[in-house]
Protein backbone atom coordinates (compact mmCIF):
# COMPACT_ATOMS: atom_id res chain seq x y z
CA UNK A 1 0.00 0.00 0.00
CA UNK A 2 1.17 3.05 -0.65
CA UNK A 3 1.70 6.64 1.34
CA UNK A 4 -1.04 7.89 -0.13
CA UNK A 5 -3.05 4.96 -0.35
CA UNK A 6 -2.32 4.78 3.63
CA UNK A 7 -3.10 8.53 4.16
CA UNK A 8 -6.38 8.06 2.81
CA UNK A 9 -7.30 5.02 4.17
CA UNK A 10 -6.59 6.71 7.69
CA UNK A 11 -9.00 9.88 6.94
CA UNK A 12 -11.42 7.74 5.55
CA UNK A 13 -12.16 6.27 8.96
CA UNK A 14 -11.93 8.45 10.96
CA UNK A 15 -15.37 9.73 9.67
CA UNK A 16 -16.79 13.66 10.06
CA UNK A 17 -14.53 13.91 12.83
CA UNK A 18 -11.55 14.70 10.81
CA UNK A 19 -7.94 13.26 11.60
CA UNK A 20 -5.50 15.99 13.24
CA UNK A 21 -3.12 16.19 10.72
CA UNK A 22 -0.58 16.75 13.23
CA UNK A 23 -1.83 13.34 14.73
CA UNK A 24 -1.31 11.87 11.00
CA UNK A 25 2.39 13.49 10.35
CA UNK A 26 3.33 11.70 14.06
CA UNK A 27 1.35 8.15 12.65
CA UNK A 28 2.77 8.13 9.50
CA UNK A 29 5.45 10.05 8.74
CA UNK A 30 5.96 12.51 6.10
CA UNK A 31 2.81 13.16 4.67
CA UNK A 32 2.78 16.87 2.90
CA UNK A 33 3.47 15.70 -1.05
CA UNK A 34 0.58 12.39 -0.75
CA UNK A 35 -2.18 14.92 1.17
CA UNK A 36 -1.23 17.76 -1.77
CA UNK A 37 -2.06 14.91 -3.92
CA UNK A 38 -5.02 13.64 -2.38
CA UNK A 39 -6.74 17.20 -1.68
CA UNK A 40 -5.75 18.17 -5.73
CA UNK A 41 -7.65 15.15 -6.63
CA UNK A 42 -10.65 16.11 -4.65
CA UNK A 43 -10.27 13.30 -2.31
CA UNK A 44 -9.52 14.62 1.26
CA UNK A 45 -10.47 18.40 2.52
CA UNK A 46 -8.49 20.39 4.93
CA UNK A 47 -9.96 22.41 7.09
CA UNK A 48 -8.93 24.65 10.18
CA UNK A 49 -10.52 24.31 13.57
CA UNK A 50 -9.43 25.81 16.38
CA UNK A 51 -6.08 26.44 16.10
CA UNK A 52 -5.31 22.57 14.32
CA UNK A 53 -5.79 21.61 10.83
CA UNK A 54 -7.81 18.71 10.22
CA UNK A 55 -8.13 16.50 7.20
CA UNK A 56 -11.55 15.12 6.03
CA UNK A 57 -12.35 12.40 3.28
CA UNK A 58 -14.77 14.11 0.54
CA UNK A 59 -17.45 11.27 2.20
CA UNK A 60 -17.70 12.78 5.32
CA UNK A 61 -16.75 16.64 4.95
CA UNK A 62 -19.95 18.32 4.16
CA UNK A 63 -21.48 16.07 7.14
CA UNK A 64 -18.55 17.53 9.26
CA UNK A 65 -19.78 21.19 8.36
CA UNK A 66 -23.29 20.74 9.28
CA UNK A 67 -21.74 19.71 12.59
CA UNK A 68 -19.68 22.43 13.17
CA UNK A 69 -21.05 25.57 11.46
CA UNK A 70 -24.57 26.29 11.99
CA UNK A 71 -24.47 29.35 8.96
CA UNK A 72 -23.73 26.48 6.63
CA UNK A 73 -26.27 24.23 8.01
CA UNK A 74 -29.24 26.85 7.59
CA UNK A 75 -27.64 27.41 4.13
CA UNK A 76 -27.62 23.71 3.06
CA UNK A 77 -31.08 23.37 4.79
CA UNK A 78 -32.43 26.19 2.72
CA UNK A 79 -30.98 24.81 -0.85
CA UNK A 80 -32.48 21.83 0.38
CA UNK A 81 -36.02 22.85 0.83
CA UNK A 82 -35.80 24.87 -2.64
CA UNK A 83 -34.59 22.06 -4.21
CA UNK A 84 -37.92 20.10 -2.61
CA UNK A 85 -39.99 22.84 -3.44
CA UNK A 86 -38.16 22.75 -7.40
CA UNK A 87 -39.44 18.86 -7.76
CA UNK A 88 -42.67 19.22 -6.33
CA UNK A 89 -43.14 21.70 -8.89
CA UNK A 90 -41.30 19.92 -11.57
CA UNK A 91 -44.27 17.05 -10.55
CA UNK A 92 -46.86 19.43 -11.31
CA UNK A 93 -45.48 21.31 -14.64
CA UNK A 94 -45.01 16.87 -15.60
CA UNK A 95 -49.15 16.27 -14.76
CA UNK A 96 -49.74 19.46 -16.43
CA UNK A 97 -48.03 18.05 -19.70
CA UNK A 98 -49.93 14.87 -19.76
CA UNK A 99 -53.06 16.40 -19.13
CA UNK A 100 -52.13 18.22 -22.21
CA UNK A 101 -51.07 15.92 -24.09
CA UNK A 102 -54.01 13.47 -23.53
CA UNK A 103 -56.57 16.33 -24.65
CA UNK A 104 -54.51 16.39 -28.02
CA UNK A 105 -54.75 12.89 -28.76
CA UNK A 106 -58.51 13.20 -28.03
CA UNK A 107 -58.73 16.17 -30.52
CA UNK A 108 -56.66 14.39 -32.80
CA UNK A 109 -59.17 11.27 -32.82
CA UNK A 110 -61.68 13.58 -32.76
CA UNK A 111 -60.54 15.31 -35.75
CA UNK A 112 -59.61 11.97 -37.49
CA UNK A 113 -63.87 11.07 -37.45
CA UNK A 114 -64.64 13.58 -38.38
CA UNK A 115 -62.34 13.60 -41.29
CA UNK A 116 -63.62 10.29 -41.94
CA UNK A 117 -67.14 10.81 -41.69
CA UNK A 118 -66.85 13.58 -44.34
CA UNK A 119 -65.23 10.99 -46.28
CA UNK A 120 -68.70 9.03 -46.06
CA UNK A 121 -70.70 11.92 -46.98
CA UNK A 122 -68.33 12.54 -50.27
CA UNK A 123 -68.84 8.98 -51.35
CA UNK A 124 -72.63 8.67 -50.66
CA UNK A 125 -73.21 11.85 -52.88
CA UNK A 126 -77.00 10.34 -53.68
CA UNK A 127 -78.19 10.58 -50.08
CA UNK A 128 -78.77 14.06 -48.74
CA UNK A 129 -77.26 15.61 -45.32
CA UNK A 130 -79.86 14.85 -42.82
CA UNK A 131 -79.88 17.67 -40.18
CA UNK A 132 -82.71 19.01 -37.61
CA UNK A 133 -83.97 22.16 -35.88
CA UNK A 134 -82.79 22.50 -32.56
CA UNK A 135 -86.21 22.37 -31.23
CA UNK A 136 -86.46 19.30 -32.75
CA UNK A 137 -83.08 18.16 -31.83
CA UNK A 138 -83.43 18.98 -27.99
CA UNK A 139 -86.41 16.33 -27.40
CA UNK A 140 -84.51 13.63 -28.98
CA UNK A 141 -81.18 14.19 -27.14
CA UNK A 142 -83.29 14.99 -23.43
CA UNK A 143 -84.89 11.16 -24.39
CA UNK A 144 -81.78 9.76 -24.63
CA UNK A 145 -80.21 11.66 -22.06
CA UNK A 146 -82.72 10.88 -19.24
CA UNK A 147 -82.60 7.10 -20.48
CA UNK A 148 -79.18 7.03 -19.95
CA UNK A 149 -78.70 9.17 -16.97
CA UNK A 150 -76.37 7.46 -14.19
CA UNK A 151 -77.09 7.80 -10.18
CA UNK A 152 -74.54 10.95 -10.41
CA UNK A 153 -76.85 12.64 -13.99
CA UNK A 154 -73.58 12.15 -16.07
CA UNK A 155 -73.89 10.35 -19.31
CA UNK A 156 -70.79 9.58 -21.73
CA UNK A 157 -71.89 12.00 -25.04
CA UNK A 158 -70.99 9.11 -27.14
CA UNK A 159 -73.61 6.75 -25.80
CA UNK A 160 -76.60 9.50 -26.69
CA UNK A 161 -74.93 10.33 -30.37
CA UNK A 162 -75.05 6.52 -30.48
CA UNK A 163 -78.69 6.32 -29.80
CA UNK A 164 -79.65 9.47 -31.78
CA UNK A 165 -77.83 9.05 -34.69
CA UNK A 166 -79.38 5.70 -34.75
CA UNK A 167 -83.05 6.60 -34.81
CA UNK A 168 -82.76 10.14 -36.47
CA UNK A 169 -79.97 9.11 -38.97
CA UNK A 170 -77.78 12.37 -38.27
CA UNK A 171 -73.92 11.74 -38.80
CA UNK A 172 -71.55 12.15 -36.07
CA UNK A 173 -70.18 15.85 -36.63
CA UNK A 174 -73.53 17.14 -37.04
CA UNK A 175 -74.83 15.66 -33.94
CA UNK A 176 -72.04 17.52 -31.91
CA UNK A 177 -72.20 20.86 -34.01
CA UNK A 178 -75.95 20.40 -32.74
CA UNK A 179 -74.68 19.50 -29.23
CA UNK A 180 -72.76 22.74 -29.01
CA UNK A 181 -75.52 24.83 -30.27
CA UNK A 182 -78.53 23.40 -27.92
CA UNK A 183 -75.90 23.68 -25.13
CA UNK A 184 -75.23 27.40 -25.85
CA UNK A 185 -78.50 28.51 -26.09
CA UNK A 186 -79.70 26.54 -22.93
CA UNK A 187 -76.68 26.56 -20.84
CA UNK A 188 -79.04 26.93 -17.57
CA UNK A 189 -80.34 23.38 -18.41
CA UNK A 190 -77.01 21.24 -19.35
CA UNK A 191 -74.01 20.98 -18.20
CA UNK A 192 -70.62 19.61 -19.45
CA UNK A 193 -67.86 17.87 -18.36
CA UNK A 194 -64.27 17.32 -19.93
CA UNK A 195 -63.03 13.59 -20.50
CA UNK A 196 -64.22 10.91 -22.96
CA UNK A 197 -62.98 9.99 -26.49
CA UNK A 198 -65.43 12.08 -27.82
CA UNK A 199 -67.19 15.69 -27.16
CA UNK A 200 -67.87 19.27 -28.16
CA UNK A 201 -64.60 21.59 -27.62
CA UNK A 202 -65.38 24.59 -25.61
CA UNK A 203 -62.17 26.85 -24.86
CA UNK A 204 -59.64 24.87 -26.28
CA UNK A 205 -61.06 21.19 -24.18
CA UNK A 206 -62.96 18.10 -25.04
CA UNK A 207 -65.72 17.84 -23.36
CA UNK A 208 -67.24 14.12 -23.64
CA UNK A 209 -69.94 13.92 -20.92
CA UNK A 210 -73.09 16.34 -20.15
CA UNK A 211 -76.08 15.99 -17.64
CA UNK A 212 -78.89 18.56 -16.95
CA UNK A 213 -78.83 20.61 -14.10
Amino acid sequence: MTAEEKLLRKVLTAGSAGAKKADLRKELGEIEAALENLVTKGEVFVDKRGSAYYCFHKNHYVQSLLNSDPKFRLTYDMIKSLEESVNSSSKDVARAIESLANNLSNLARLVTEKAEGNAGVLQASAAPRRTMAVTDFKKEFDGALISSASSIGWVELAKIRTDVCSKCGLASDEFYRLVGELTGQYQDKYELSTGGGEGVMVRGLLHGFVRCI
